[in-house]
């Protein structure tokens, strides 16, 4: 199994997340994150709150998934998340060791399969 973990612009969030469900990501988690890129003079920057907020907001996305569809994946966050411009972010790709999902105990690849479960309330994903 493969880790991809984006760093993207969020105007490009949309665009990233209709790729990768066309693609036949098995499942998303995006957090909204501060990113401060290469370039940056490390003596300017602190992490008192006030100046993380100065920070540009992107989104992180990250995906597991098996091994054979890394590279598709990979390929369509590249092309959805380019602008051309610098700042369009970066992309790590890692193994993943092991997945268990919690409620059921199920091992990958059965952990990152989606079953329905009638006692999950609707908005809410097993």
């Amino acid at each position: 199994m493969k880790l991809l973990k984006a760093f993207i612009r969020t105007t490009k969030l949309d665009d990233v997340i209709r790729a990768l469900k066309a693609a036949g990501a098995p499942g998303i988690t995006i957090t909204q994150v501060n990113g401060v890129g290469y370039g940056y003079e490390p003596l300017l920057f602190t992490l008192a709150p006030s100046e993380i907020k100065k920070a540009p907001v992107v989104a992180k996305i990250e995906v597991v998934c098996e091994d054979d569809c890394a590279d598709t994946l990979l390929t369509e966050i590249l092309k959805a998340a380019n602008t051309g411009y610098p700042g369009d972010g970066i992309v790590f790709v890692t193994p993943v060791e092991q997945a268990i999902k919690i409620r059921t105990g199920d091992e990958a690849p059965q952990s990152l399969e989606r079953r329905k479960n009638p006692n999950i309330p609707k908005g809410e994903s097993s």
